[in-house]
């Protein structure tokens, strides 16, 4: 079994920066005698600096000795800073954020840190920077080596991932207190089918699964749109982000819609359902076959049942959308689906599954 963990890093474009910078400070200043030259004497003075106070970073943990070590190594100085492993409690990655002045946007900075248990905070730097990546990788062998298990990520997508966890727990809970248990499989004129829960934050969601048609090669995704809305125009040419955009919102994966990246927007959908559902594709010739008259006529009488409108606040349904899958079809929408409203999904559902010829 490993003893040692060792992990380097060291600056060496700003290490060359620096010999740079006094290489042309120094024969600048020296060309342009008896004149003075300033720039040339800061430029030297910034490449000294960079020898000085950019350090190589070297980090060692050790399990006969007990010791993680710190060692830091500048062309010129060094140090070493030692912490008892008994003493550690987690391996973190801690992250600032600062506002550009000019643009507005928010950037993010990383650094490692080792968490004591009497919760002092070490830094492995004084300073952040933008290599989340590799620090990341870093924190997670040095837990791994460590045995401290996982660490609360507080970097900004790790507060996005646990918001939507928590999210989807709550979902989870508010529909099974509706309809039971999520996990359990039912079966309604013959077809194969449960509930799944999402969630966006405290937004929860619900979807109507059945694993009986699966696609061959490809996905079909179909949403819902206000009655009569332009397939065409401005909002075909967003058509692509848009479409990802939603299929993120209700919480497919990628295994759900394999191929993503060059899937585009279905365009040959029959009049009737072009009123109420706009479709995005990676296989159009298999979107063409699912995309039957049994299928087509459910979908249509939904949208004409429940039209999608600009302000849902007295709408029965929010947007229904559909995904045709390798794992299966589904009906997600946002909110928890008490049982009248899933008896309603779980009809279209049926009709959908059936429609391919089950």
């Amino acid at each position: 079994m490993e003893q040692e963990l060792k992990l380097t890093e060291r600056p060496i474009l700003s290490w060359l920066l620096g010999f740079a910078g006094i290489g042309w400070g120094g024969y600048a200043f020296v060309t342009t005698l008896p004149a003075f030259n300033f720039n040339a004497l800061i430029a030297a003075g910034v490449g000294v600096f960079i020898l000085l106070f950019v350090y190589a970073l070297t980090v060692t943990a050790d399990k006969d000795t007990g010791t993680l070590t710190l060692d830091y190594r500048s062309v010129i100085l060094h140090s070493v800073k030692e912490i008892p492993l008994r003493d550690i409690q987690s391996i973190r990655v801690d992250s600032s954020t600062s506002q550009g002045r000019k643009s507005g946007s928010r950037n993010a900075t990383y650094r490692v840190e080792a968490v004591l248990k009497n919760n002092e905070r070490i830094p492995f730097r004084s300073y952040y920077s933008g290599n989340f990546i590799k620090y990341q990788d870093w924190a997670n062998k040095l837990r791994a080596f460590l045995g401290l298990g996982e660490a609360l990520d507080e970097t900004p997508m790790g507060f996005i991932r646990a918001a939507s966890k928590l999210g989807s727990d709550a979902a989870r809970i508010q529909q099974e207190a509706f309809t039971g248990p999520n996990a359990e499989m039912r079966v309604t004129d013959g077809v194969n089918w449960q509930v799944q829960t999402f969630g966006m934050g405290a937004s929860p969601g619900a979807r109507w699964y059945s694993p009986d048609f699966k696609t061959q090669s490809g996905f079909l995704f179909l949403a819902q749109k206000v009655a009569g809305q332009s397939s065409s125009g401005f909002l075909a040419s967003l058509g692509k982000t848009l479409f990802k955009q939603s299929i993120s919102m209700y919480g497919f994966s990628s295994s759900d819609t394999p191929n993503l990246a060059t899937a585009d927007q279905y365009a040959s959908l029959s009049p009737a359902l072009d009123q109420h559902f706009s479709a995005f594709t990676s296989n159009p010739a298999e979107a063409r076959q699912i995309l039957n008259p049994w299928t087509q006529t459910p979908l249509t009488a939904w949208g004409e049942k429940y039209p999608l409108q600009q302000f849902q606040s007295n709408a029965r349904f929010t947007q229904v959308v559909i995904l045709f899958s390798p794992n299966g079809i589904h009906i997600a929408t946002l909110g928890i689906l008490p049982p009248d409203k899933l008896a309603e999904i779980t009809q279209l559902g049926v009709e959908l599954v059936k429609a391919q010829g089950l």
